[in-house]
């Protein structure tokens, strides 16, 4: 699906099965290529989902919303991507993210100070090891990274196997970064139209400067955080405690903070580190049209008019079903419900 936007782009449609169940995500995949939808997102935690993904789908882009850069050997994930390009003819997207702090610490054991001039040399390897024939050999030497040895296996062609890169972005040194070197924005599930206009597009547009390149030369996807049912005040609720904890995070303070709404997040942090699992407690925090500001929510009707006030602001956007709390059966609901609505009017 494609609605026309302003800024002389179409603004595409995308879904993101993020928070679907794994056995689920080739069959949500090949539902969302039939319904119309201009691209699918998935988490990166499990690189083997994007083939199951990519091998039941035919046309349609599948994209990695976010594969976290320090999880993996820079060498491990070009060679990853590059399988995946050579077996589904170029349809995989590289989304890469950096993850907080805390996130990084409790999942991965260790802190990966400076990270963006880290991921910086994460992706300017990528693009590197891609472009190295295979038979040929390695010579990278970074900050971080100094890798030699043989290049990359099947890379007969390298013009073919540069996949597009996307970062995930929040605070202003990634967004400048994506601008600079990157092919589009993972834009953060929490972000407002306010936000995106007065912060994301300003920086973006300080890197776009920096390589002498112009939004045209950019894809900005903003993933859009919702829930839909026929019961509206449930869809409403479950928004509000996803959007609750993403927005006690520490990290993503800007987003509330810069829309002069400091007061509604330290309420929301106040809930959240009371008890993390107290869905009352974290909706009441949230103020309806502070979230409704910040995400969708409704039946199906109510979530293809409020798609509709992205035009003109972003390229594209990702509707990302909320997931925080629930059960897969009613994730699984959500996503169906999405499907069906964007199929409706195709």
């Amino acid at each position: 699906m494609i609605i026309h936007n302003s800024t002389g782009k179409n603004m595409r449609i995308a879904i993101s099965l993020a928070d679907s169940h794994i056995s689920q995500k080739p069959h949500f995949a090949q539902k969302a290529e039939q319904a119309g939808f201009d691209m699918i997102w998935n988490s990166g935690e499990s690189i083997p989902t994007f083939a199951g993904m990519l091998h039941n789908t035919e046309s349609v882009n599948i994209g990695s919303g976010v594969l976290r850069a320090f999880q993996h050997h820079p060498k491990n994930i070009a060679q990853h991507v590059l399988d995946l390009q050579l077996m589904y003819k170029n349809r995989f997207v590289l989304g890469l993210g950096g993850g907080t702090k805390y996130m990084n610490i409790t999942t991965l054991g260790e802190n990966f100070p400076k990270p963006a001039t880290h991921i910086r040399e994460i992706i300017n390897f990528l693009r590197y090891a891609w472009s190295v024939p295979a038979g040929e050999s390695l010579d990278f030497q970074g900050q971080f990274y100094q890798i030699t040895g043989a290049a990359l296996r099947w890379n007969q062609d390298p013009k073919e196997s540069q996949a597009p890169i996307y970062l995930a972005a929040v605070n202003p040194a990634m967004l400048r970064m994506a601008g600079d070197i990157c092919d589009g924005l993972c834009g953060h599930p929490i972000a407002s139209i306010d936000f995106i206009n007065n912060v994301v597009w300003p920086h973006i547009d300080e890197g776009l400067n920096r390589s002498n390149r112009t939004r045209k030369d950019f894809d900005h996807q903003t993933w859009v955080t919702m829930s839909v049912s026929k019961d509206r005040k449930q869809a409403l609720k479950e928004l509000k405690v996803h959007l609750a904890r993403f927005m006690a995070t520490r990290s993503y303070s800007i987003v509330l903070d810069s829309q002069g709404y400091a007061d509604v997040r330290e309420a929301i942090q106040k809930a959240f580190f009371n008890n993390p699992n107290d869905v009352d407690a974290l909706a009441d925090a949230l103020p309806d049209e502070v979230a409704l500001k910040h995400g969708i929510a409704g039946n199906p009707d109510d979530i293809l008019e409020q798609i509709s006030r992205y035009d003109g602001v972003v390229d594209g956007i990702s509707l990302y079903t909320a997931s925080n709390l629930m059960s897969y059966e009613r994730v699984h609901e959500s996503i169906e419900m999405t499907t069906n609505a964007i199929a409706s009017i195709k």
